[in-house]
């Protein structure tokens, strides 16, 4: 019978090696970039885009805050990692980097999809998140669009997106973004740069996310959220169909109705990128919530 033995380094290289397995497992679907020190803020992109989008939110904030820059599977030239429950598996992931980097009450800032998976993540972990805040992204989408909607009463239009989303060809995207981000962006200079950001994303990931936005109602999830909450809102876009500010404050402030402690406010000039439209507004908001 041979005697295997194992030298305390080795087995020490052999710990250190599944412990980095296990904390790489833990990132699946988003690398994150660390920028500044002090307070932890997670950042959330939208679709189509990639950390880079916070750059000016970043400049002003990582002088006092550790920002941690996410960028999900599939979007920006990252690699897709693609399932039936993406956003869902972001949460998820979202929780565990908290946690693994033993974060401490980490503010939450999400655009557009960015602040559903925020939404989603704080109701799905008490206690965590000191702040959300959420940039012109709700918990269901489309009852804003339409009162009154539901997931069964969403699912065929969400089925009909995702496949008309799926197959795009990088020049395709490039062209669909060119027509429609004029309507979410003001300046042309932003559409050109946010357009380059999304030729470089993978078309299935993002007609997978617009499915599940389209088909996961959060609005009694969110009433699990403990800590403050703060919607960022745009509708002047929307006035030419006969939108007003009072209709489209009703619509925000319905979705977070059941979030405790929750408030809502309007820009009345910023498109969907509230950030780049009207920054000194969005920073103002933004600095008398967190602070």
């Amino acid at each position: 019978m041979t005697k295997r033995l194992y030298s305390i380094p080795a087995i020490g290289l052999i710990f250190c090696l599944l412990l980095a397995s296990r904390l790489l497992s833990a990132q699946t679907f988003f690398t994150a970039e660390v920028k500044g020190k002090g307070k932890p803020m997670i950042l959330i992109h939208g679709l189509y885009c990639n950390g880079d989008v916070w750059k000016e939110t970043v400049e002003r904030y990582q002088k006092q805050y550790e920002c941690h820059i996410l960028t999900l599977a599939g979007f920006g030239g990252n690699a897709p990692s693609l399932n039936d429950h993406f956003l869902s598996s972001v949460k998820d992931d979202v929780i565990a980097y908290t946690k693994t980097k033993k974060l401490k009450k980490p503010i939450l800032m999400g655009h557009s999809m960015g602040a559903f998976i925020s939404f989603w993540a704080a109701s799905s972990a008490p206690g965590i998140f000191e702040k959300v805040v959420a940039v012109d992204g709700l918990p269901f989408m489309p009852a804003i669009m339409t009162p009154g909607a539901t997931v069964e009463s969403s699912t065929p239009m969400a089925t009909q997106i995702r496949n008309g989303m799926s197959n795009q060809t990088p020049e395709q995207t490039m062209a669909n973004q060119k027509a429609y981000l004029p309507s979410m962006i003001t300046s042309p200079e932003r559409v050109d740069q946010v357009v380059q950001i999304a030729v470089k994303a993978d078309s299935k990931p993002q007609g997978q996310v617009m499915y599940e936005m389209f088909t996961t109602d959060l609005r009694s999830n969110v009433s699990a959220i403990d800590c403050p909450v703060l919607l960022l809102g745009a509708w002047i876009a929307y006035k030419p169909y006969g939108v007003t500010r009072e209709s489209a404050l009703k619509g925000y402030q319905d979705q977070v109705a059941a979030v405790k402690n929750a408030k809502v406010e309007l820009s009345d000039t910023a498109k969907h990128f509230i950030f780049y439209d009207d920054p000194q507004w969005f920073f103002d908001k933004v600095d008398s919530f967190i602070k």
